[in-house]
């Protein structure tokens, strides 16, 4: 197993709401002081006063640099003693974790030769990257939610033909986005190979489950046709628009796996631990990178529905919580992730390999919620 702790990069300068908040008590506590010149004094007793003043400071401050290290340190050592447990119930042979409050320091752990600064599989955790992509060609003005499938992909069926079903034109970018299309899980039949346009061949073959704009149904061919989107807007290929506009900008590198060319939109990305918690930061309220528009509609969204921009999104007493699941079944061995961002500024991000029992994956998000929501 191996232990190392590391700065956030871009994330670390997002939100330090707790030091913040502390530096300022401590700030005006240090002008109140300041303000307070003792009755009678002269110049050297003011001065003796200014660096009193300067202690009372400097103490708070480093008070609260070495409170929240300390609790960063307590929270690191549950997740290892945790993840040492369910490792071996469940005959993990790789894993990856790190985690971060609030923008601060990475923690990070690997285990059988697996570590966190190293890309894995994350499957469908790439959803959110697909998500935030077209969030900000929404907030370009070159896309809006409410664009419909047969507008925006007029010249790719053009060449690739009509769809099967004339009802998955109508479908629309915020339908896509929520799962809320009536578009079946995986295209009939579904290709383990090839690239994004095969699949999307086999994907406008294959009929509709349902009209779209109904209710809530988990669809990979939903993502499918974002990436498409992507590059028919952009004229550009879709990894590398999306790490330029999605990933590069909060810190983060990343690549699509050769194998899952098919799936890169909604599962086909390689990311480290360690640079998916950095990515996870973009949910914080703080963070730029959503405009106004994307911004606007996802506070929308998560008021009334599960799922928002590539992430499920559930309101807590404490307030929200972003989380996400990602399951890759080939090429051997199957890998899998798991990404919270909880409402008490925790993210922690697992990503593990091996053939071993479905149930480790329930089990470790109930593991990782009492882990992080006890401190």
């Amino acid at each position: 197993m191996a232990l190392a702790r590391g700065r956030g990069g871009a994330a670390h300068r997002l939100d330090r709401r707790n030091d913040a908040l502390l530096l300022d008590i401590a700030l005006d506590s240090a002008r109140q002081l300041l303000h307070h010149r003792p009755d009678g004094g002269d110049g050297r007793s003011h001065s003796r006063h200014i660096s009193y003043c300067v202690g009372v400071l400097v103490c708070l401050v480093v008070t609260a640099a070495v409170g929240r290290v300390a609790g960063d340190e307590q929270v690191f050592h549950a997740l290892s003693s945790m993840m040492g447990e369910w490792i071996g119930e469940y005959h993990v042979p790789a894993a990856s974790a790190a985690m971060m409050k609030n923008g601060g320091d990475i923690w990070k752990l690997g285990y059988g030769g697996m570590s966190a600064t190293d890309p894995a599989r994350i499957g469908s955790l790439s959803k959110a990257i697909t998500a935030v992509c077209i969030a900000r060609l929404i907030d370009d003005g070159r896309l809006s939610f409410t664009t419909d499938v047969g507008t925006v992909l007029a010249p790719t069926f053009e060449k690739f033909g009509e769809p099967a079903d004339a009802r998955f034109k109508s479908v629309t970018i915020e339908q896509l986005l929520t799962h809320r299309a009536g578009l079946a899980r995986e295209p009939k039949p579904d290709l383990q190979s090839g690239d994004m346009a095969t699949r999307f061949e086999r994907a406008i073959a294959t009929p509709l489950k349902s009209d779209p704009g109904g209710s809530f149904s988990y669809s990979n061919i939903g993502y499918l046709t974002l990436g498409m989107i992507v590059e028919a807007v952009t004229g550009t290929d879709y990894e590398q628009h999306c790490r330029r506009t999605a990933l590069n900008p909060m810190g983060v590198t990343g690549f699509i796996d050769p194998a899952l060319r098919h799936r890169a939109p909604s599962g086909g990305w390689r990311i480290s631990a360690v640079d998916y918690t950095k990515f996870m930061q973009v949910w914080e309220p703080r963070s730029q990178m959503l405009g106004a528009r994307s911004r606007n509609w996802l506070e929308f969204q998560r008021e009334s529905a599960p799922y928002g921009l590539g992430i499920y999104v559930s309101r807590r007493p404490r307030g929200w919580r972003y989380h996400h699941t990602g399951y890759v079944m080939s090429p051997e061995p199957p890998g899998r992730a798991i990404a919270y961002k909880f409402e008490n500024g925790w993210t922690v991000v697992v990503i593990y390999e091996g053939n071993i029992s479905k149930k480790s994956q329930p089990a470790l998000q109930q593991l990782l919620s009492a882990t992080f929501l006890e401190h």
